[in-house]
């Protein structure tokens, strides 16, 4: 039987709930669980239904011997799990206090409140090897639940920062950062620009774009062709699109 305690910071951690979900964060899935053990991430606790013992005995071996395993019945992963279909583990990380370190290109999402855009997005960020993404204030918390399982395990693999204070973070990255922002109706074509390096790329909101007062930091802005009817893309796929153009000027 899994005690009270644990299982309420389940709960927290699901819906992103409380102070706890500050310290601790929630990951499900034998891939995702795995790729934050082998990233060096050790887990406060794992959870594991017992039908799943001997399959996941790979990752119990990954295990330091301060991490808490629990083994749980399947009628309790059910109640615990956020996934129709259960896949027999769960493991609650500890926060890291990550420092932005630089690079030649970073990712900044403002505003950006979908947890799939946002779990995407770090993906993308992860297979191009960009430095980082930095989320500011009014993104989605990245370490939530739907954000963590939508990376796909990326969220271990790159530094990945929540920013309460956009307009200084800004100005002082404007001192070293080409700042180009992205439009669905205004810039210049993707395949036009002239990238430059060190480069931040910033995303905007899902229906309104880029905010006014985060724009105003931006050199230059890009956008992407609408061939159809469609008013606009989705922000992860946009870019996606974009970063791969950027990612062969980088190479050259």
């Amino acid at each position: 039987m899994l005690p009270k305690s644990v299982r309420s910071r389940i709960t927290a951690l699901k819906f992103n709930m409380g102070k706890v979900s500050d310290r601790y964060f929630l990951a499900e899935g034998w891939r995702i669980v795995q790729e934050g053990i082998s990233s060096g991430w050790q887990p406060e606790s794992i959870i594991i239904e017992e039908d799943y013992l001997d399959r996941y005995r790979e990752i119990m071996d990954m295990l330091e011997d301060t991490v808490q395993i629990y083994t749980v019945s399947k009628k309790e992963m059910r109640e615990l799990s956020g996934l129709d279909t259960p896949s027999g583990i769960l493991g609650v990380f500890p926060r890291r206090d990550i420092v932005f370190k630089g690079g030649d290109f970073i990712i900044i999402a403002d505003s950006i409140q979908d947890p799939g855009n946002l779990g995407a997005i770090i993906r993308t960020a992860d297979a191009i090897d960009a430095n980082g993404v930095i989320a500011l204030k009014g993104t989605v918390d990245p370490y939530s639940y739907k954000v963590v399982r939508a990376s796909m395990g990326s969220i271990f693999h790159l530094p990945v920062i929540r920013e309460k204070n956009p307009e200084a973070f800004l100005l002082g990255l404007k001192k070293d950062y080409y700042i180009i922002g992205t439009s669905s109706h205004t810039g210049t074509v993707y395949t036009r620009f002239s990238w430059k390096f060190p480069l931040a790329l910033i995303l905007g909101n899902e229906g309104m774009g880029i905010s006014r007062d985060i724009e105003l930091f931006c050199d230059a802005e890009v956008t992407i062709p609408i061939l159809g009817k469609a008013e606009s893309l989705n922000v992860a796929v946009a870019f996606g699109i974009i970063a791969y153009e950027v990612v062969m000027k980088r190479k050259i």
